[in-house]
Formats: C-alpha cells, structure tokens, sequence
C-alpha cells in the first residue's frame, strides 16, 4: 500500500524491511565479536562468573538490586541454564547494542562485554 504522504511511513512495509535489517546486523555484528576473542574460548564457568559480577543483582530468584523485587522480564542469569536459554538476547544486549548493564552500572569493560558475546555466539 503507497504512502499518502511523502512523511509518512508506511508501516507495514517499513516493519517486514526493519525486521529483515536488524535480524542481518545482529548475524554480522555476532560474527564480528568472535575474532576479538578467537585467543581462547570463554568457558561456562567464565560466562556464568561474567554475569554473576554485571547481571544477576538485577537478574536472579532474588534481586539484590533495589528497584528490583524480582528479575525485569522474568529473566534469570544466574545459572548456566537461565544464562544459555538467554544467550542470543545477552549477546546483543551486552555485546552488540550495550544496552546492559543498564547505564553500565556495573561498570563493565569493552574486554568482558566481548567475551560474553563470544561466549552467547557459541551458543547458537
């Protein structure tokens, strides 16, 4: 369906071209990280420690973070299987899109956001 107006976006077609778009950036920007950490794999216990120092205060059973009561979303990170269920989301939120730690709280490095990706991208 045109657009009426030339400001106007068509939201229809401009949805199914973002979506093909973004899903492209996240698979070259995943792919981007591995070479960064290709000097060692990232085991489970480093990924599971990574997220214990920057995520599980928020994103844990029982959040020590004191906005939080429960974990936003519902999503745990602080065992091996919340963290792998959660790779590909942690993996562009951490090492692609730094959305998280939310305003960096936690002050994580540019070093451990890319070894936590590394680690998610292994998991797909």
């Amino acid at each position: 369906m045109p657009c009426q107006e030339p400001s106007q976006v068509c939201n229809d077609d401009s949805r199914v071209r973002a979506g093909r778009l973004s899903t492209s950036v996240v698979a070259v920007l995943l792919g981007a990280i591995s070479p960064a950490c290709a000097a060692s794999a990232v085991t489970d216990a480093e990924a599971l420690a990574l997220a214990a120092k920057h995520c599980t205060a928020c994103h844990s059973a029982a959040p020590t973070h004191p906005a939080f009561d429960r974990p936003p979303k519902g999503i745990r990170l602080d065992t091996i299987e919340g963290l792998r269920s959660y790779a590909k989301s942690v993996a562009i939120q951490v090492a692609i899109e730094r959305a998280m730690p939310l305003g960096n709280e936690t002050n994580m490095t540019e070093a451990e956001r890319a070894r936590l990706g590394a680690w998610a991208e292994g998991r797909e």
